[in-house]
């Protein structure tokens, strides 16, 4: 027992070295704990709660067995620590590490607590792009430890790509994975386990729009479909934290996200996105659009040509939400009422969201026959019309000849798919 005290003790000197208080190296439950090792601790952590205590369990995917680096990438609050605590849960205690980096600075304090956790078998590290540099640290880690199981967590892509790309050769078994909004089949299928009232498909569509996919705002909106407004402020302080520690600024940050939402599903310049707000450069809108890219908030669609399917970068763009709570939250913050055609743009949106999942190298067409929504070249092209009925398809559409059509209205949302390569 002296021994562990005094180990403990040597921790905490090392620790404050790297200019951490006391109270924050407890708060942080890094290696003088070791929390997992005491039984019956996750009766009490508040993330493995949170999942018991939810109406509803979302499946989260397993990753492949074995040494290597895993990196788990996704907005804030969608789940990213209940599936690093339940993938810690289900570990071996005495051989894992883990660690919440919100409160370490850079890759120097990264490496001085991972100098404790060198007989550790897997390391489990949530939220890693809090620390500046983070993958020099985790770097020097694995070339010392190239047996080791490490599975991290971030909700920057853009820090995250910068990581992985610093680390060529060190993946081992591991890999890339995301944790994203619900689609609709999963908000469908999680609304189902609830038990709450049952909802035809169109209704059910509909309430996707208002709601979206994040399970918290889901478990706001309980079985009346309430609008989730604290969810909405959750995410309106993590967007803000996000571009101000990026050096953006919230007026300019609630002008463009009010513009995008009124733009959804039209074709747009930089140039113009800057006109409409107090920005006027359009350097600094696109610094805004790739900030807002990176926080997994929104998506551009470029158009591209119909023969080859190589992107036109210099044209007009459009700009889509990733998630619908989002384009809520865009409206709402400057008080906007949503627009006569906000069910158009929402199914605009959703639908971009999960063909965008499943096929990358897709755009919009836009020619002087009219547009069509998405097209893959020489594949397939979707219309979207949130409609009873198909009408106003566009001269281009109609023209084309590609292997598959589709036309999505209320009637077939989401159920008739491209059937072409997912690449």
């Amino acid at each position: 027992m002296v021994a562990k005290g005094v180990a403990k003790v040597a921790q905490i000197g090392q620790l404050t070295k790297i200019g951490l208080t006391i109270d924050q190296i407890w708060s942080m439950n890094i290696t003088m704990q070791y929390f997992w090792e005491k039984q019956g601790w996750e009766a009490s952590d508040r993330h493995l709660l949170a999942l018991q205590e939810a109406p509803f369990r979302r499946d989260l995917p397993p990753l492949p067995e074995g040494a290597g680096l895993f990196m788990i990438r996704g907005p804030r609050q969608i789940g990213k620590s209940c599936w690093i605590k339940t993938l810690l849960k289900n570990s071996e205690p005495k051989r894992s590490f883990y660690l919440s980096c919100e409160n370490l600075r850079d890759h120097l304090d990264l490496a001085e607590v991972l100098s404790t956790a060198r007989d550790r078998h897997s390391i489990f590290l949530d939220e890693i792009t809090f620390v500046e540099e983070w993958w020099r640290a985790v770097k020097h880690h694995l070339e010392y430890q190239p047996k080791v199981r490490m599975i991290l967590t971030g909700s920057h892509s853009l820090d995250v790509k910068k990581g992985m790309d610093q680390m060529p050769g060190r993946w081992g078994n591991g890999g890339d994975f995301e944790l994203l909004p619900m689609t609709f089949e999963e908000f469908s299928a999680m609304r189902g386990q609830t038990g709450w009232p049952h909802l035809d498909r169109v209704d059910l569509l509909t309430l996707y729009f208002r709601i979206g996919g994040f399970p918290i705002a889901l478990i706001e909106s309980g079985p009346e479909g309430r609008t989730p407004l604290k969810s909405m402020e959750t995410f309106r302080r993590w967007l803000l934290g996000d571009l101000i520690k990026a050096g953006k600024q919230e007026q300019y940050l609630r002008e463009i996200l009010f513009q995008i939402a009124q733009l959804t599903c039209s074709r747009v310049s930089l140039q113009k996105l800057a006109q409409r707000t107090q920005m006027g450069s359009h350097n600094t809108a696109q610094d805004y659009v790739e900030v807002l890219e990176h926080c997994f908030a929104i998506k551009t669609l470029f158009s591209i040509n119909l023969d080859t399917g190589v992107p036109h970068f210099r044209k007009e763009k459009k700009f889509y939400f990733r998630d619908p709570l989002l384009y809520w939250l865009a409206l709402e913050w400057v008080g906007a009422k949503a627009p006569h055609n906000a069910m158009e743009q929402l199914a605009e949106t959703v639908a971009h969201e999960q063909l965008h999942r499943l096929y990358k190298r897709m755009g919009y067409a836009s020619t002087n026959k009219g547009e069509i929504d998405f097209v893959k070249a020489g594949e397939w092209a979707l219309e979207v019309k949130w409609q009873d009925f198909p009408e106003g398809l566009s001269r281009v559409y109609k023209d084309l000849r590609i292997p598959q059509k589709i036309f999505w209205t209320k009637g077939n949302f989401l159920m008739e798919w491209p059937t072409a390569n997912l690449a």
